[in-house]
C-alpha cells in the first residue's frame, strides 16, 4: 500500500512537471508568435508608410512637371515654384490649397499584397516651408494591425530654365575672369566644353561674390523702377552648376555666405573639380557656403540656346529654329543686304526717311537724332520702333517684336524704353547677323523701363544679339541674350538676367579683352513667366529638378 501511494504521488508530480513544461513551451510559443506578429505588423506598417511616400514623391514631381508645362503664373520675387499655391491632383483646375502650410494628400489609403489582400494603410501629408517656396516635406504614416510607422523626405523643387539664373553661360571659357570685385546676385549655370572637362570655367581669386540676395535700395534711382515686392529679396534660391569644367576658389571669394547659403553647388565630377583655398568663410567646405555640394546633378540638362537650333518654347515650338521663329513672328523685320535696306516684314510698308537714313551705314546709332521706324497696322495700332531724344534723355518705343538683320545697334545716350505687344507690356529687340555683317549690341548709357508705362518686371524689353553685347552704361534693366560674349565694364550693373556663350567683366575704358573686372554686377530679378517676352530663349516647362535633401524613418 505504501509503495503504491508513493508511486501515485510520483506519477502526479511527474504529470505536473510535464504539464508545466507543456505550458511553458506553449506560452513561449505564444510569445514568439506575438513577437513575430508584432514584427510582421511593424514591418507591414513600415512598408505601408514607405509605399505612401514613394507614391506621392512620384505624384509630387509629376504634378510639378505638369504645372510647369501648363505655364507657371504669378509667384514671388525669390524662391518660387508653381506648387506653392496648392496641388491639383486630378489636373482639372481644382487646386487643393495649403492650410497652415500643410496639405493632406492621402488619408487611410489601403495597401494590398500580391493577392490583393489588405495589409496596411497610410496617410500622407505635404508640408510647405514657410520661408522657402521650393522646399517641401512629405510625411507618410503607415499602420498595420496595431503597429505604426512614419517615414518622411524633404525635397527641393526647382526649375533650371534659362531665365531662372542670373547668368546662363555656354562654353564658360571667359568666366575665369569672374574675379576681383565682380558680384553675381543669383544663380550661375555654365554648360562648359564636353571636350575639355578639365578647363577652369570660373577662376575666382579676388573679391568675387556669388550671393543669394539683393536690395535695390542700394542702387541710386533703381528701386523706384521696380515693383515694390521685387525691391528686396533675401533668398533667391541661388545655386551654381557647371556641367563640364572646374572652378577655382581663392582669395576672399565668397560662394554663398554662412548666414545665407547657396542652395547647391554642383560642379563637373564633384568636389575634385572644386579647387583652391578660400581664406574667408566656410573653409571646411573648400570655401563654398552651400546646403548641398556634389557633381553636376541634372540627367537631361538644357543646352545653350543658339539661333539656328530649334527652340522648344511655347512661342517657337512649331518653327525649325529660333532664328526662323524670330523672323516669322516679328512685327517689323529689316535686313541690310550689302548697302541696301530691305523691309522683309510687313509687306508694302514704307518707313520714314529718318529710319532709312539711320540704318544705311549698317550701325543704328541711337544718339541725339530721332529715328522713327514705326508703321500703322490694319487695326490702327503701331508696329515697329521709334527713338526720340529730348532733354539729355532718349526714349525707345518698341511695338511688337523687332528684328534687325545685318545691322549693329548702339545706344549712345541714357535711354528709357517703352515695350508693348498688344495688351502686354513686353517686347523683344533682336539684332541678328546677316552675310557676316551686324549682330552686335553696344549699350553706352543707362537703359531702363519708362515708369509711366509700367514697372519692372511687369514691363520688360528683351534684348537679343546674335554676336556680342557690350554694357558700358551704368545701369541696364532687361533680360539679355548674347550668342557671343556679354561684357560689362567696371562699376556697371545689369538688373535682370544674362544668357551668353561667354561672360566676362572688363576693366575701365573701351577694352574688348576679358580682364580683371574690378567691381561689376549682375542682379537677378525674376520675371514671372506671363511677363516674359515670348521670343526670348525658353524651354516649354523649363527643366524641372527634384532633389531629395533628406530621408528619415521613425
Amino acid at each position: 500500500m505504501r509503495s503504491n501511494g508513493i508511486a501515485l504521488v510520483a506519477t502526479l508530480a511527474l504529470m505536473v512537471v510535464i504539464a508545466l513544461l507543456v505550458f511553458s513551451t506553449f506560452f513561449r510559443t505564444q510569445i514568439e508568435l506575438w513577437v513575430t506578429r508584432n514584427d510582421t505588423t511593424s514591418v507591414q506598417a513600415f512598408y505601408a508608410a514607405e509605399a505612401g511616400l514613394q507614391k506621392y514623391k512620384a505624384v509630387l514631381f509629376q504634378q510639378f512637371v505638369w504645372r510647369e508645362q501648363q505655364g507657371q503664373t504669378g509667384g514671388g520675387s525669390g524662391c518660387f515654384t508653381s506648387l506653392v499655391t496648392g496641388i491639383d491632383l486630378d489636373r482639372n483646375g481644382n487646386v487643393l490649397p495649403f492650410n497652415n502650410n500643410r496639405l493632406t494628400l492621402a488619408a487611410d489609403e489601403v495597401v494590398v499584397d500580391a493577392e490583393n489582400r489588405p495589409i496596411g494603410r497610410y496617410t500622407v501629408t505635404l508640408y510647405r516651408d514657410a520661408n522657402d517656396g521650393q522646399l517641401f516635406t512629405l510625411v507618410s504614416q503607415g499602420t498595420s494591425g496595431g503597429a505604426k510607422a512614419t517615414v518622411q523626405a524633404t525635397v527641393r523643387l526647382s526649375n533650371t530654365g534659362y531665365l531662372e539664373q542670373a547668368i546662363f553661360a555656354g562654353t564658360g571659357q571667359a568666366n575665369r575672369w569672374l574675379n576681383d570685385g565682380a558680384t553675381i546676385r543669383g544663380g550661375i549655370y555654365v554648360v562648359g566644353n564636353p571636350g575639355n572637362p578639365n578647363d577652369e570655367v570660373i577662376n575666382a581669386n579676388g573679391d568675387f561674390e556669388l550671393v543669394n540676395w539683393y536690395n535695390l535700395n542700394n542702387y541710386s534711382g533703381i528701386a523706384s523702377r521696380v515693383e515694390a515686392s521685387y525691391r528686396q529679396v533675401n533668398d533667391l534660391c541661388a545655386s551654381l552648376r557647371v556641367q563640364y569644367g572646374k572652378i577655382s576658389v581663392g582669395g576672399s571669394t565668397r560662394l554663398g555666405e554662412p548666414e545665407n547659403k547657396l542652395k547647391g553647388v554642383f560642379v563637373g565630377r564633384g568636389s575634385e573639380d572644386i579647387t583652391g583655398v578660400n581664406v574667408g568663410v566656410c573653409q571646411s567646405n573648400k570655401g563654398v557656403c552651400t546646403e548641398a555640394m556634389g557633381p553636376f546633378d541634372l540627367a537631361n540638362p538644357p543646352a545653350f540656346p543658339t539661333l539656328d537650333a530649334k527652340l522648344n518654347s511655347e512661342a517657337c515650338k512649331d518653327y525649325p529654329s529660333w532664328r526662323s521663329c524670330l523672323q516669322a513672328r516679328a512685327a517689323l523685320r529689316i535686313q541690310r543686304l550689302g548697302n541696301a535696306i530691305n523691309i522683309a516684314w510687313p509687306p508694302n510698308v514704307t518707313l520714314s526717311s529718318s529710319c532709312l537714313l539711320a540704318l544705311s551705314s549698317g550701325i543704328l546709332k541711337l544718339d541725339t537724332s530721332n529715328v522713327d521706324c514705326t508703321y500703322t497696322r490694319l487695326d490702327g495700332t503701331l508696329g515697329g520702333s521709334k527713338y526720340t531724344y529730348a532733354g539729355n534723355q532718349g526714349l525707345l518705343e518698341v511695338y511688337g517684336d523687332v528684328v534687325l538683320e545685318g545691322l549693329k545697334v548702339e545706344f549712345h545716350r541714357s535711354t528709357e524704353y517703352k515695350a508693348a505687344s498688344g495688351s502686354r507690356k513686353n517686347a523683344t529687340l533682336a539684332v541678328l547677323a546677316l552675310n557676316g555683317q551686324g549682330g552686335d549690341l553696344d549699350i553706352n548709357g543707362n537703359l531702363l523701363p519708362q515708369t509711366s508705362h509700367g514697372l519692372f518686371p511687369n514691363h520688360v524689353l528683351g534684348l537679343v544679339a546674335e554676336a556680342n553685347v557690350y554694357q558700358k552704361g551704368q545701369y541696364v534693366m532687361a533680360p539679355v541674350y548674347a550668342g557671343g560674349t556679354f561684357r560689362v565694364v567696371k562699376d556697371n550693373v545689369l538688373f535682370g538676367s544674362v544668357i551668353s556663350n561667354e561672360f566676362c567683366t572688363t576693366s575701365a575704358g573701351n577694352q574688348t579683352q576679358c580682364n580683371a573686372g574690378q567691381k561689376a554686377e549682375v542682379v537677378y530679378i525674376r520675371i514671372p513667366q506671363e511677363n516674359r517676352p515670348v521670343l526670348l530663349p525658353a524651354i516649354k516647362g523649363g527643366k524641372p529638378v527634384f532633389q531629395i535633401l533628406s530621408y528619415e524613418r521613425r
